[in-house]
């Protein structure tokens, strides 16, 4: 049996407890590391898995924890080292008697990617794509991703693995507090890894079964993919000069159990955690009735940064994508971009933020520039300036390709058109990043001006996106507002287009100036045709955050659809 047919069934899978209390227990010298150990000490490895799954393991996760190449001692070869960890586990689950998965073991780099860090986030990617070659040929059922204590870490561990397999990926994070290190909670850690497609997600370590309970239950919130659960022993304590974990076999089989009640589907232990514990957590979930948890995910897309998360789609409030970082029309911009310097592109950037835009359009696309290298870098500067969500804006797949490992969460591109081999170059980087996308109804010189051509179009898209794998929930639509002046039936084309798309649960949004182009009063018609289009269904739409009347219109929206909780921020604004 396949480990994703497995993960459907109602009972819970079990994973195995430490790994390096156990080699310290069966004589790792102090001072050796434990990867030299086990290369040279196999039999005993394969005793530490043995017990592991004489306790009722379903999984044994690789002793490749620190297996790459960041950590690993350099008298060990990468790929032979983390082949030879998995073909040690696998000849220990071929005794077992019974279907047992391998895991192989993915831990963190010990490095922070740029901007946060001193690693280029292509550089950590093929550090652990190098890793995880090795898993895979060792025989790996799943990879497994895990004490993962940044997102952006997180991130680039999951593309290397689809870079390299198709195995399915188990994720888990360290949460402090009820945030990782970075700043990240366990929904925006949830929903960004979902935007990933990984098959599980967790987390592990740091706190023991009671602190990590508030955690599990908001990831069994926010998931529609089986939640993992790892906790130590209890929290460490130091007794005289030893750290010791203080719950045993019994207390922490009895208090992890309740989490398979809540609806975790896959349970462990970290640190602290032997044979025995696992053991008696097998026995304990034997009592225990799992609650059955729909998996259900919600219509629209989930965009995130490290620190916020930002839904677009029917029940959520109207959002504005801040478009002024284009240097079209801009004759400084354009200037400082050809220069490689980016004083205006933060000055629009803090002043949108301050006009209530919720994700920020990024585009560089000027004369003499070039995209491939100062999209990624330009991106790089706002991910340290700016917590929100922005949104890569190119015509250059290969500009947007290049960016994406620069964004720590799930970051909007825009957009895949139906030009020729468009959704094939770039929607499967969407999928491997996660990153949501915007589908644009062009396909050939002609413009699509009634409702029906463009659904249309956004259909073959679909259909384009479902063969490459691509999941709805990275996918909303520009409902393509063209000029009233040259095309007056083009804004009620569009409510018809909004509606069809509400009824597909997809997200929506619109070059909102396009509407007005060469009439007057253009704010006007701007304001009142975003008005119209929200209450038809429109979830965003792309335009200037600091036009008065487009403001005011937001503000105004926000009180009518509920969002604006008892009118607050209204009466603050106006009042």
């Amino acid at each position: 049996m396949k480990f994703v047919q497995r993960l459907a069934e109602r009972r819970p899978l079990l994973l195995d407890g430490a790994m390096g209390t156990m080699l310290q227990a069966s004589g790792l010298p102090a001072g050796v590391s434990p990867e030299e150990f086990c290369m040279e000490r196999p039999d005993i490895l394969q005793a530490i898995h043995k017990a592991y799954l004489d306790a009722g393991v379903d999984i044994i996760t690789s002793c490749t924890f620190g297996g790459n190449p960041c950590k690993l001692p350099a008298s060990l070869d990468v790929f032979a080292f983390n082949k030879r960890m998995v073909e040690t586990a696998r000849a220990a689950a071929a005794q077992a008697g019974r279907p047992v998965f391998v895991a192989g073991n993915v831990g963190p780099s010990g490095h922070f990617a740029r901007p946060l860090g001193d690693m280029e986030p292509e550089d950590l990617i093929r550090a652990f794509a190098e890793q995880i070659r090795g898993l895979v040929a060792g025989g790996a059922d799943l990879i497994f991703i895990e004490t993962q204590f940044d997102l952006a870490e997180a991130r680039a561990a999951v593309a290397a693995a689809r870079q390299v397999c198709d195995l399915p990926v188990m994720v888990s994070m360290t949460f402090e507090q009820g945030v990782s290190l970075t700043g990240s909670s366990p929904t925006i850690f949830a929903e960004t890894m979902q935007n990933m497609g990984v098959a599980a997600l967790g987390t592990n370590c740091s706190l023991g079964p009671d602190q990590m309970l508030p955690v599990v239950e908001e990831l069994l919130s926010a998931c529609s993919c089986p939640v993992v659960a790892e906790p130590n022993a209890g929290l460490p304590e130091l007794r005289g000069s030893e750290t010791v974990f203080p719950l045993g076999p019994e207390a922490f089989a009895q208090k992890t159990a309740a989490f398979a009640a809540r609806g975790a589907r896959v349970l462990g232990g970290c640190c602290g955690t032997t044979p025995r514990h696992l053991a008696a957590l097998r026995q304990a979930l034997e009592s225990v009735s799992c609650e059955e948890r729909p998996l259900v995910s919600p219509a629209g897309i989930c965009l995130t940064s490290r620190s916020q998360l930002l839904r677009l789609g029917e029940g959520q409030p109207f959002s504005v994508i801040g478009e002024r970082i284009n240097p079209t029309g801009k004759k400084e911009l354009t200037r400082q971009l050809q220069a490689g310097q980016f004083d205006e592109a933060f000055r629009l950037a803090d002043e949108q933020l301050q006009a209530g835009a919720r994700i920020l359009d990024v585009n560089v696309g000027a004369s003499l520039v070039d995209e491939t290298v100062l999209l990624p870098y330009l991106v790089q500067r706002l991910v340290s300036r700016v917590d929100v969500p922005l949104s890569l804006d190119s015509s250059s797949a290969q500009a947007i390709a290049r960016a994406l490992p620069y964004c720590p969460g799930s970051f909007l591109v825009n957009s895949i058109s139906g030009e020729a081999g468009r959704m094939e170059l770039l929607g499967p980087v969407c999928r491997d990043f996660g990153a949501p996308f915007i589908l644009l109804p062009l396909q050939g010189t002609k413009l699509p001006v009634r409702a029906s051509e463009r659904i249309a179009i956004v259909e073959k898209l679909l259909e384009q996106a479902d063969a490459l794998g691509i999941p709805r929930r990275l996918v909303m639509v520009d409902i393509l507002a063209l000029s009233v002046s040259s095309k007056p039936e083009g804004a009620l084309q569009c409510l018809e287009m909004v509606r069809w798309c509400r009824s597909q649960g997809l997200a929506t949004t619109l070059g909102l100036s396009n509407v007005s182009f060469g009439l007057p009063a253009r704010d006007l018609l701007n304001a009142t045709f975003m008005a119209m289009c929200a209450g038809a269904g429109l979830s965003s739409c792309i335009a200037n955050p600091s036009a008065p009347r487009l403001h005011e219109a937001c503000d105004a929206v926000a009180v009518l659809q509920g969002s604006d909780s008892n009118a607050g921020s209204f009466i603050a604004s106006y009042a």
